[in-house]
């Protein structure tokens, strides 16, 4: 599938991408926007969970979603990612999601980054991607280097 002349098949993470976790491909599925039904809506967004080391008790959900703009994609993210995890944080009075930003200088994993434990959600021009460890048994050192495998076939397709 081709959106916005990224075949998501460029930068969908495989069984030898992820050789190094002992990793088993155990659903596929296409979803809608982070931010549906309201605007920015996605082009069209992707999940792939993956067993890690043969492990249904180690999960992981790597969930690609392609929009029109980077700042479509700035704005779903920054927007959905409140609906990502009922997680709070108590913060000047009030509650903010768990998800954060990450500064650049912290750490570079595209155009923004926000961490909530063990899960990276970024956006890289035009596509929004989330990592997510689902169970608690991964770690998020794991996490982000699969991030940053993902991050990396995105950097050779996007000019």
């Amino acid at each position: 599938m081709f959106i916005m002349n990224i075949p998501l098949e460029t930068i969908q993470l495989t069984e030898s991408d992820l050789s190094e976790y002992s990793a088993r491909l155990s659903s596929t599925q296409e979803l809608y926007s982070l931010t549906a039904p309201a605007k920015p809506i996605a082009q069209f967004g992707w999940r792939d969970r993956w067993w890690i080391n043969n492990s249904p008790a180690e999960q992981i959900a790597l969930n690609y979603w392609f929009y029109q703009t980077p700042d479509e994609a700035n704005t779903a993210a920054d927007v959905g990612r409140v609906r990502l995890t009922s997680r709070t944080l108590s913060k000047f009075g009030g509650y903010q999601t768990a998800y954060q930003p990450v500064s650049n200088d912290q750490l570079e994993l595209g155009d923004s980054v926000w961490q909530y434990g063990a899960n990276w959600l970024f956006v890289r021009g035009t596509v929004v991607v989330l990592v997510a460890e689902i169970g608690g048994q991964i770690t998020s050192e794991t996490t982000l280097q699969i991030a940053r495998k993902i991050l990396d076939k995105l950097n050779k397709v996007i000019k």
